[in-house]
């Protein structure tokens, strides 16, 4: 989901004017859940993309809106035609998650911190290997053994023009935008993403 698709348009800081314009999407979003022909699909990103702006326009920490960036890919891969581990009822093998949409999640935000932590004016090397002792521990990545040059690796990947989805750069200018980029970097690193699968 890119920060086009959240909505990157001005809007008021009215709290007021903010809520209106969250359950006007939200209200959106239900009826073409219920009218549209793929609307069990759009329907859900829809409520998902205006649940990320609340958040993002509320000026709170990005880490809360993680699980609706999950859900919401989580549906366009199904209506791709995909299986998403989200929507499995068991865990399948760790082989066979590697290129699941979670795994994609993991190494977009691990590359995020590293943005991040490289912006903030962190040694590359130095950062990507704290990135990767946290990363190690986060749930879903199973027995994979993550090096700093994995991490720089996933970088390079989401830093990529062609990169069909831009949310590392939202990630990282929000993250960036708020009051501690580091304390917020830490957190995540420590506590992992959130709403991820349990080992």
């Amino acid at each position: 989901m890119s920060e086009r698709e959240v909505g990157s348009t001005p809007a008021s800081t009215d709290p007021d004017e903010l809520e209106r314009e969250f359950f006007e999407s939200l209200r959106q979003a239900a009826w073409i859940f219920e009218k549209e022909s793929n609307g069990r699909f759009h329907g859900p990103v829809m409520a998902c993309r205006a649940v990320v702006r609340f958040i993002k326009l509320r000026g709170h920490g990005v880490e809360l809106a993680g699980p609706f960036w999950r859900i919401a890919e989580a549906f366009e891969d199904l209506e791709r035609g995909g299986k998403p581990g989200l929507f499995a009822k068991k865990v399948s093998a760790n082989k066979e998650r590697d290129r699941s949409p979670e795994r994609k999640v993991i190494h977009r935000l691990a590359a995020a911190a590293l943005e991040v932590l490289v912006n903030l004016g962190d040694e590359l090397s130095v950062a990507a290997a704290h990135v990767a002792r946290y990363v190690n521990d986060w749930p879903g990545m199973g027995h994979q053994n993550v090096k700093d040059v994995t991490v720089i690796n996933w970088r390079k990947q989401q830093q990529r023009p062609n990169n069909r989805h831009q949310d590392f750069g939202f990630i990282v200018k929000a993250v960036l935008a708020g009051r501690d980029p580091r304390g917020e970097i830490e957190s995540l690193l420590k506590n992992g993403p959130p709403a991820l699968w349990k080992r």
